[in-house]
């Protein structure tokens, strides 16, 4: 890979890829750039009861929807987020953060074992405590990709 720095002062940033359409390098650089002209998420905004809290997304162990609300629980305590699943998971992209089932984003840092099940799902126990989380098939990919 060939890489070239042109220094141009008053200008905006600008790059320019030039390569084969669907090379995995070229694909790997794009995803980069992309996450981090999308800047790291510097805090979530979280509520208990009537207070707000601005959390660092380093301090949440998993992220979870449950009755239809969306659950943040941290090594603190348990709060909730307006934003929807998916919403956190896109602002969440540039973190360690893998979505492990249709309703649970977990941190990859908070993870100490997982193990398989019979079932084809795995189960991951968290460095916490002795609470376990369902992995399921279908996100196991994800999930390994990001460890």
């Amino acid at each position: 890979m060939k890489v070239t720095f042109e220094s141009v002062s008053n200008a905006e940033t600008e790059v320019i890829i030039k390569g084969e359409i669907g090379n995995p390098d070229v694909d790997a650089l794009l995803e980069f750039i992309k996450s981090r002209s999308a800047g790291a998420t510097k805090k979530l905004m979280l509520f208990r009861e009537d207070e707000q809290f601005l959390i660092d997304p380093d301090e949440v162990v998993y992220i979870e929807v449950a009755d239809n609300k969306v659950k943040v629980v941290t090594e603190h305590g348990t709060f909730e987020s307006k934003k929807k699943l998916y919403e956190l998971k896109e602002m969440l992209n540039s973190e360690p953060f893998a979505q492990i089932n249709k309703g649970t984003l977990v941190n990859i840092d908070f993870v100490k074992s997982v193990s398989a099940e019979f079932s084809g799902n795995y189960t991951l126990r968290l460095k916490t405590g002795k609470e376990t989380l369902t992995i399921s098939r279908k996100y196991f990919k994800e999930f390994k990709n990001k460890i």
